[in-house]
């Protein structure tokens, strides 16, 4: 199995060029061209793409918001996931989170469609943010098709795997309606799996979702949760990190064939050591992209957390 960073993994494309966004320097630029038209690819901070890892794959990212008290960052872009985790066992502020206005989506969307583009934009669960209804606003300017908004009903790495199947389809150069199905078929085969420290942010940011029947409950157990079908579920609780890892790697291997692997630490990435060996055992074959948990949903996952995304054969 390959060893690939989330900041690498570019599928191949015929054609590529890039350039940095001037206006807010918060998103990267880089051109795909199908048979037939030029389709860009944006999606949002919660998938954890980096700016430099977003050049590199070719996608517009646009940030969300995180707070410290009276401090605003955007997520990637101010506060990229080290320091966010190292500021977090310290603030006396739990830091909150929000999402991109319309504008925001609509300046990004405006310069593709302006010069003749089509976009698919991708983004976190409806169910968890209300990030896909600013982008869906901001569709509503432009002609009917040109812009299309989807719902991953995931997040972080769960997004990542259906942004690079994207532009691997533009690359092999099915249209827009194509992309948009494509995706759509596809998201349906994710799932991301986490194994936390704490439900503690969880709770404290109102996203603890089906997971709430753990809390109250034994206590010094380590929740696993799932974000299936765009909603956080629990899977189960463990008393040490070391049983949850091996639940896990348990996981993955039911769920074979896998198309897509990911591996992901929450401000620990001494973690990795203990369960990306095993995942790279156990599949070899599949490309093993191994990440972090950006600022957004760190907020909520809180340090100190290991997880899995994979996406299922088809």
């Amino acid at each position: 199995m390959r060893r690939r960073s989330w900041r690498g993994c570019a599928p191949p494309s015929p054609t590529r060029s890039s350039s940095c966004t001037t206006a807010a320097r918060s998103t990267t630029r880089t051109s795909f061209r199908s048979s037939e038209a030029m389709i860009r690819i944006v999606t949002d901070s919660t998938s954890d793409i980096l700016p430099a890892e977003a050049e590199r794959l070719g996608v517009d990212v646009v940030p969300l918001t995180v707070r410290f008290g009276e401090e605003q960052f955007r997520d990637g872009v101010d506060l990229g996931p080290d320091e966010f985790y190292r500021r977090l066992p310290t603030t006396q502020v739990q830091p909150s989170t929000s999402q991109p206005t319309p504008e925001q989506f609509a300046e990004v969307y405006r310069r593709h469609v302006s010069a003749g583009d089509s976009v698919v934009s991708i983004h976190i669960s409806e169910k968890l943010s209300g990030t896909l209804q600013s982008a869906s606003l901001a569709a509503q300017e432009f002609p009917a098709g040109t812009v299309r908004v989807v719902d991953s009903i995931t997040v972080s790495a769960g997004i990542q795997f259906l942004v690079r199947a994207a532009l691997a389809d533009i690359a092999a150069g099915s249209d827009i309606d194509d992309v948009e199905k494509r995706v759509k078929d596809r998201r349906g085969r994710v799932e991301v799996y986490v194994l936390l420290d704490t439900l503690t942010y969880l709770q404290r940011g109102g996203r603890i979702g089906r997971a709430q029947g753990l809390v109250g409950g034994i206590l010094n157990v380590k929740p696993l949760l799932c974000v299936r079908d765009g909603e956080v579920h629990p899977e189960a609780r463990v008393r040490k990190r070391q049983q949850g890892i091996d639940k896990l790697v348990d996981i993955a291997a039911a769920k074979r064939p896998l198309d897509a692997l990911a591996v992901f630490h929450c401000g620990a990435p001494q973690l990795l050591e203990l369960i990306e060996p095993r995942l790279r055992a156990d599949h070899p074959g599949v490309d093993l992209i191994v990440g972090q948990l950006g600022a957004v949903v760190g907020t909520y996952s809180g340090p100190g957390g290991v997880g899995i995304g994979l996406l299922r054969a088809g």
